[in-house]
This record gives C-alpha cells, structure tokens and sequence, in this order.
C-alpha cells in the first residue's frame, strides 16, 4: 500500500483525536477533575493502544487494502469539524466515532463500493472475535491507570471492536452501513447481526 505525506498526517490526527475521545468519555467529566491531566495522558496512551490501532484497521486494512485491491485510488482523509465534534461530545459520555473516511476514486459500481465498505466492520468483527477468545482464555493484559486501578488491553480491544462494527453498520447516510445496505441486504444484515452479538456478548 502507498501512503501519501498528506494521509499520513491525517491519519495521525484523527489516531488523535479518537482515543482523546474515547478517554474523556470512559474516564468521564467528574473523574477527570478529580485525577487530573496524568491519568488522562495516561488513558490516552492506553487507549491509542486500542481504539487507536483498531480505528487504524478500520480504515487502512479494511477499506483502503480492498480499494486498492480494486486498483482504485484510496487515502484517507480526517474530517477536522467531526474530529473536534468527538471530542467535545466525549465530556458527555457520548463518541461520535467518524473521524473522517476513506476516499475513494474510480468507483462505478455499486457492488464494488459495498464490497469495500464492508470491508472496515469485517476487520473489527475479526478483531474482536480474536480478542474475544483471548479473553475467554483467561488471557490479559493490564495497564495501570491510578492507584489499584488499570485497563485490559485484552477485554478492551475487544469491546473497542465490537462497538466500532456495530456502530459503522448502522444504515445512517454517512456510516458504512447504508453502503452495504444498497448492496446487499444479507450481506448487511449478517455482518450488523455479528457485530450485535459481540457487542452485546452474545457470542
């Protein structure tokens, strides 16, 4: 795959911005007052381990590696205004997970675009199947955060990837899932069912 100055630094931003998100969200507002600027680094850095690297399957070994597949033009590019929007939102609780896309060029077919839409949810539904079974194992791997308390890289991982399949099938105009949906509505529908029970942990 080739990775032009531009993507790079895009992609970077967003890795960013995405796993400053998801630690303000899950450490939440009065935790975060409370232990302040290091323990927040300190999430960040764990959660770029995890969001970050599944964010970065996402969109790079799913969409762009089958874009290119399809001898296509692919780079990624971050959304500046989503990008401040998750992390805003994340004081919330709430992560608005659609840092910016894949863009695509050449593309007339709309079997082929739902083809590389699925492609993103897919590597996060096997991530978190793989993560599901080290966990399942007994397998961890914990990261201190403060005091007693820690992050499994392991059970993480896995939630991470369950929730960004889940959440990118949904058939919203913007989200992968109304992509896979104007292709093929088995397809869609099998790979939401997937991601719904790994989020829900059904299986």
């Amino acid at each position: 795959m080739q990775f032009s100055p531009e993507e790079i630094r895009d992609l970077i931003k967003a890795w960013a911005a995405i796993s400053l998100a998801i630690a303000i969200a899950i450490l939440g507002f009065d935790s975060l007052a409370t232990l302040g600027l290091p323990v927040l680094i300190r999430a960040f850095a764990i959660y770029s381990l995890t969001v970050g690297v599944s964010f970065i399957a996402h969109e790079i070994f799913g969409h762009k590696f089958l874009a290119q597949r399809y001898h296509l033009f692919a780079e990624f590019r971050a959304d500046d205004m989503l990008l401040l929007l998750a992390v805003l939102l994340s004081f919330t609780g709430f992560v608005f997970a659609a840092p910016g896309a894949v863009v695509i060029g050449g593309v007339t077919r709309i079997n082929t675009y739902g083809k590389i839409a699925s492609a993103g949810p897919l590597v996060n539904i096997l991530l978190a199947l793989f993560f599901g079974f080290l966990a399942r194992a007994g397998i961890s791997l914990v990261l201190p955060l403060y005091d007693t308390q820690g992050i499994d890289l392991i059970s993480s991982s896995y939630q991470i990837n369950a929730w960004l399949a889940l959440f990118n099938l949904l058939p919203l105009g913007i989200l992968d899932g109304a992509k896979v949906l104007a292709w093929n509505r088995k397809v869609w529908l099998v790979l939401i069912s997937m991601a719904a029970a790994l989020f829900f942990g059904v299986i």
